[in-house]
């Protein structure tokens, strides 16, 4: 199935690119409201195809930065209005991991926006980070230069990937497979030093009082 969709890309590429930039902001927007979807193997691909000239590099990213930031922002904003009663929603229990929530919480109560940024990337979690930052009734300016932030981080890295993987479906769901073990890694480090420094600084401020 996704071998045919990848191939279908690639010639509506070589005839009319503006319907695969279309599809790039369909893709990251399905990629955030239905977590199952594979969304970041088809980005991966994109990236590719701009890497042979069939499709423009700013306009893949644009659309796909698009389509991710609009529906993470549309998460936030359901959770942020209905509050714990969104879970009560049949397309909420099915498409998200909601024995997750506890884990998301835990991460908003001690490190507030700059937990959306650590939970976009670790797997699982990702979509379930916007509605628990509704939730908690995280400030609306705090939110959106997070989503910002991990929007960027995370499709920059996706499509740039592709321009290094081609266009071979297992070495593209390898390089995925990869990326998520890095990912991870680097979030355990940012973690660290974070709280480190966190750490530091408050022991710091107790010892000149």
């Amino acid at each position: 199935m996704e071998k045919y969709l990848l191939e279908y890309i690639k010639s509506t590429a070589l005839t009319n690119p503006f319907y695969v930039y279309a599809f790039s902001f369909i893709n990251a927007v399905l990629q955030i409201l239905f977590p199952p979807y594979p969304g970041d193997t088809l980005t991966i691909f994109q990236g590719y195809l701009t890497s042979k000239g069939y499709l423009n590099i700013y306009f893949v990213t644009f659309s796909t930065l698009l389509g991710t930031y609009v529906s993470s922002l549309l998460l936030y904003f359901i959770g942020f209005k209905f509050s714990k009663s969104v879970f009560l929603n049949k397309f909420i229990e099915k498409y998200f991991n909601l024995r997750k929530i506890d884990k998301a919480e835990m991460w908003f109560e001690k490190y507030g926006s700059f937990a959306i940024i650590i939970n976009k990337f670790l797997p699982g979690i990702g979509s379930l980070t916007f509605i628990t930052a509704g939730l908690f009734q995280l400030p609306p300016i705090s939110a959106f230069i997070s989503i910002g932030i991990a929007t960027i981080i995370h499709n920059t890295i996706i499509i740039m990937a592709g321009r290094l993987t081609g266009d071979n479906i297992i070495l593209i769901k390898q390089t995925l497979k990869e990326y998520n073990k890095v990912i991870v890694i680097a979030v355990i480090i940012i973690f660290v030093v974070y709280s480190y420094v966190k750490l530091f600084y408050k022991n710091k401020y107790a010892n000149s009082k």
